[in-house]
């Protein structure tokens, strides 16, 4: 991360100004229905919380090594001692802000040692879950706030498949603490960029399961809570993360989860298992689209947007049970000179209308809304919308799996497009149910 500081106009009537931030505020004061009197305490969470002897826990936790909160609080911290030093001296009695017992990764408060750094910080946070788990009223879940998305990191596991293990070191390191502490992930919820993960204690009885009764259990239930994010409207950019909560429930419910030698299962593997589980529902999910655009997904996936061989493209279609010159019919393909290649989205046609459309495909659809998207906003999206009508929520799962084939491939400015359309879609939908509804001929594939 790059980190800068944010310089709003504090007059301009926009958000980040003081009447703006005062405003809102005051409005969810208004509407609070707790009437006891607040205290607010600076306390190392990995110390008995006094005078609280049964609390309701919640926290957003620190992000490994990725944000150095006291450093960036120094830059503020200066001016307001400055300034209110006088008026509140505890809370100013020192030059900089305090570093040495922040629960960061920093290698370098260890003399550039970022084993010790990496030690520190994982000890310290198991430490702050076990004190969390002895001290919090027994009736209340623990809820962590996450939206943590590092650099993934990839090994050999060393259990003997030949499975390459591929994880996030902040989610490992968050979630190894927690499951260590004897927390299980009860539920999740997807915030936007943020996943909500209420926890409580798991019970002694918790039974001990193998790798292939966990895997059993993600495919079983992975699906559904796929459907259910995609539904609230998850963007794809954050589909893997939110994939985590619903994943990490089934393997934390479980004592133990072992391979087939008995040893344990870390939760780095956990996390690449989700994510390969993951893949696989996204990929049947190609099971509802047409012919011509389970091609297409196919062809994608290995060419792009690029040109690619005739004979590749022939082969492939006879798989998927369609025809070249059915697929440039369907006006999704431009073929020349033994060569093909997949429309762009500007060289498809702008007058494009799905209830005359000769071959109608998901492909097209989805590619079409993003062109109205780009040209003109939520209200042309809307209106292409409302013609597609039921063909719209399969273009947008469409979305969902384009996405994930440009992460893997790297393609970040052809995924971008992809994940703008889910992310415009409640406004779009909004627009689609504001406007008179018109008697749209029934849309078949």
């Amino acid at each position: 991360m790059t980190w800068d500081y944010a310089e709003a106009n504090i007059f301009g009537d926009a958000a980040g100004d003081y009447q703006r931030c005062v405003a809102s505020v005051c409005e969810v004061l208004e509407r609070l229905v707790a009437r006891v009197v607040g205290q607010v305490r600076q306390l190392d969470a990995t110390q008995i919380v006094e005078g609280v002897t049964t609390p309701a826990v919640c926290a957003d936790p620190p992000y490994y090594d990725n944000i150095g909160y006291s450093d960036l609080a120094d830059f503020f911290y200066i001016w307001l001692r400055r300034s209110l030093g006088k008026i509140y001296p505890s809370l100013f009695s020192t030059l900089l802000t305090p570093k040495a017992q922040e629960l960061i990764a920093s290698p370098y408060r260890f003399d550039g040692n970022k084993k010790q750094a990496e030690d520190f910080f994982e000890e310290g946070l198991g430490r702050a879950f076990v004190r969390v788990r002895q001290t919090q009223h027994p009736d209340l879940p623990l809820t962590l706030y996450y939206a943590f998305k590092q650099a993934e990191v990839e090994e050999e596991d060393q259990s003997g498949t030949g499975f390459s293990a591929v994880a996030s070191t902040g989610w490992e390191t968050m979630l190894e603490g927690l499951l260590k502490a004897g927390f299980v992930v009860a539920a999740t919820w997807a915030l936007a960029s943020s996943i909500v993960l209420s926890c409580r204690p798991r019970t002694k009885a918790a039974p001990l399961a193998t790798r292939r009764k966990f895997l059993g259990e993600l495919k079983d239930r992975l699906p559904g809570a796929l459907k259910r994010l995609q539904q609230g409207n998850v963007a794809p950019v954050d589909l893997a993360q939110a994939a985590i909560g619903p994943g990490m429930a089934v393997f934390s419910r479980y004592s133990k989860v072992v391979e087939a030698d008995g040893s344990p299962i870390r939760v780095r593997t956990a996390l690449a298992l989700i994510n390969q589980t993951l893949d696989e529902v996204l990929a049947e999910q190609k099971g509802e689209f047409d012919a011509d655009t389970r091609w297409a997904v196919a062809w994608f996936e290995q060419f792009g947007m690029n040109e690619g061989p005739f004979g590749v493209a022939e082969t492939l279609s006879k798989a998927k049970n369609t025809a070249v010159n059915d697929l440039e019919e369907a006006g999704i393909l431009v073929a020349k000179a033994g060569k093909l290649r997949l429309l762009r989205r500007e060289e498809l046609d702008g007058d494009w209308d799905p209830t005359t459309a000769r071959r109608l495909t998901v492909w097209e659809v989805t590619h079409q809304l993003i062109r109205a998207l780009d040209k003109d906003g939520e209200a042309g999206a809307s209106a292409l919308l409302r013609k597609v009508d039921a063909l719209g929520e399969t273009a947008r799962d469409l979305a969902y799996r384009l996405y994930g084939v440009c992460e893997r491939k790297k393609w970040s400015q052809e995924g971008l497009a992809y994940n703008s359309l889910v992310i415009a879609w409640p406004e779009i939908v909004r627009l689609v149910r504001a406007a008179p509804r018109e008697i749209q001929p029934e849309l078949q594939l």
